[in-house]
């Protein structure tokens, strides 16, 4: 017969097959350790641009102070019903309407919890920077604090 042909013992692990596998797997590993990172505060803001870029908003310290007047529908006075801004009681309810001052972002409530009835406040005017509340706005209080809204001006 023939000679036996001695075949190459060379066997290659590195073919297309695997090396795809490999790049997979490694893509894989590299998206769930970045994500892992992203939750500590610290560590995030390297690895998102976005969070660099992003900052306070200039229109909070540029826009000037608003007003609103809020007057009671259904009684003359009220004076143990307060006006509260960012939770603290500034003004009341002494006469029929009140004027206050507000300013980008203070959180407008109104604290009824002396009265029984019910009382409706509405927003009856707003300087022109105003622009929520809403001069349409009525609040309805039921012996308890409700929520006239946040402040947004222009």
């Amino acid at each position: 017969m023939g000679k036996r042909i001695k075949k190459s013992g060379h066997v290659y692990f590195i073919s297309f097959d695997n090396l795809i596998a490999f790049f997979v797997i490694a893509g894989f590993l590299t998206v769930i350790i970045t994500q892992v990172l992203m939750l500590n505060d610290n560590i995030r803001v390297f690895l998102n641009s976005t969070e660099k870029i992003e900052g306070i908003n200039i229109n909070t310290y540029l826009s000037k102070d608003g007003t609103l007047k809020l007057e009671l529908v259904n009684m003359e006075k009220a004076p143990n019903a307060y006006v509260l801004i960012n939770g603290d009681p500034k003004y009341s309810f002494k006469n029929k309407s009140v004027d206050i001052s507000i300013k980008q972002g203070e959180l407008i409530e109104i604290d009824g919890t002396q009265y029984k009835q019910t009382m409706y406040i509405k927003v009856a005017d707003s300087s022109d920077n105003v622009i929520e509340p809403q001069r349409t706005a009525v609040v309805k209080v039921n012996g308890d604090i409700e929520v006239v809204g946040r402040v947004r001006l222009k």
